[in-house]
């Protein structure tokens, strides 16, 4: 067994340490696992639908634990468990692609494990963890493809299908279509537009990933819909987001998104001397150097034409800063979460400059913080039960050891 592939068990094994245990709880149907859930068992009964915002194919998947197991909590969120899982060594592959070293490599994989939002993500039958997924392995085979000289047509059918799988989950992944084939365009500079490299650009990019698309509405057209009714249906998506004017306690503004401004309590019970809850919080020391970081990848990546951070820098952003120009209004801070892995490449690439300019002693510190934010904010990543007088208990600042301020009760 090759050392990658040990180092691929271990961060699917850290991965499923956090995610498996008490998947069973709550044992009912919490934030929008009330959409995403039924109709995953709507799918299984050949009912219409009751979720039809987004694309079908998180539906789909979160039906095979279903299918499998029945209709219980701990089922219907196996298939985000296994996708979150899958997602760690998925990720270090692509930082393994992308960064200098093993060790930049697994900075980023470590900070990314450690993260409350991907964790919570991958415990909750919802879609974020899937589209999170496949945009990933898009990137992943993307890069693969484009390292070869000559594009091989079967490594870029590979990444297409990869993205067509992330539109067929979330429209949001049109954001990182759109970063990819920046990323196709530079790697690839005037061959790009060859006649042979255009076919297979718009193998990859527009008809692999439409048939995936379209493919993902079979169950739905089963029912007695047509292709012409899958048209229809994306129209209604569009109109529907973006005229949504229903508001929401955990709504925030996407540019407070990064400071952890406002995040989102998804279940909460108190009782029996205890609270239990389980709120999108992203890792502090993740999420605020989110900005900074990638900032300064992306600005270093021009100034000295280094590809890895051009990578890192332009990927957070992309995936983030859309979302200012989103329709959509009623939005959540956990959908930064789609940008929070390009970010943490950064981190790697910084973490691994500063062990080698001899400042290991930092690196260390700052990967201990991140660890022990994780640690801490845990209980309430997992609704592990804690007492309620410590819940309560306040510093003389009248924060709480969770809830550090007011906006984030």
């Amino acid at each position: 067994m090759s050392r990658t592939t040990r180092l691929l068990l271990l961060v699917a094994f850290v991965a499923a340490l956090v995610r498996l245990p008490g998947l069973g709880y709550p044992t009912e149907e919490y934030f929008d696992e009330v959409y995403h859930a039924k109709t995953a068992l709507q799918y299984l009964r050949g009912e219409p639908p009751t979720e039809w915002v987004h694309p079908p194919l998180a539906k789909l998947l979160i039906a095979a634990g279903v299918l499998v197991f029945g209709y219980e909590p701990w089922s219907f969120r196996l298939a985000p468990a296994l996708a979150g899982i899958l997602l760690a060594p998925v990720f270090l592959l692509l930082a393994l692609r992308v960064l200098a070293t093993e060790r930049a490599a697994l900075f980023a994989t470590a900070l990314l494990l450690v993260d409350g939002v991907y964790l919570v993500q991958s415990r909750i039958a919802m879609t974020n963890v899937f589209a999170v997924l496949f945009q990933l392995l898009a990137a992943l085979l993307m890069l693969r493809a484009l390292s070869q000289e000559r594009l091989l047509p079967g490594a870029m059918a590979a990444a297409g299908i990869a993205l067509g799988l992330a539109l067929a989950t979330r429209w949001t992944s049109l954001w990182a279509w759109g970063f990819l084939g920046l990323v196709f365009l530079a790697k690839r500079g005037r061959r790009a537009f060859s006649p042979r490299e255009l076919l297979l650009g718009a193998l990859a990019f527009l008809v692999l990933p439409a048939a995936v698309y379209l493919l993902s509405y079979v169950p739905w057209m089963r029912q007695g819909h047509t292709v012409a009714d899958v048209l229809r249906t994306q129209r209604d998506v569009w109109a529907y987001h973006a005229n949504l004017t229903a508001t929401h306690t955990y709504f925030s503004p996407w540019w407070t998104w990064p400071w952890l401004y406002r995040h989102t309590w998804y279940f909460w019970f108190s009782g029996e001397g205890c609270v239990r809850g389980i709120v999108a919080l992203g890792n502090p020391a993740i999420w605020w150097a989110s900005v900074p970081v990638s900032l300064w990848a992306l600005v270093t990546g021009i100034r000295w034409r280094d590809e890895a951070r051009l990578f890192c820098g332009a990927g957070f952003f992309l995936l983030y800063v859309p979302w200012g120009l989103s329709p959509r209004t009623l939005n959540f801070s956990h959908y930064l979460f789609e940008a929070i892995p390009y970010a943490c490449l950064a981190l790697g690439i910084w973490l691994d400059r500063r062990w080698d300019r001899g400042q290991a002693l930092l690196a260390r510190g700052y990967l201990v913080l991140a660890v022990a934010l994780f640690l801490v904010f845990l209980p309430f990543l997992t609704a592990i039960p804690i007492p309620t007088p410590l819940w309560s208990f306040r510093f003389p600042t009248g924060a709480g050891i969770w809830t550090w301020f007011p906006s984030w009760i």
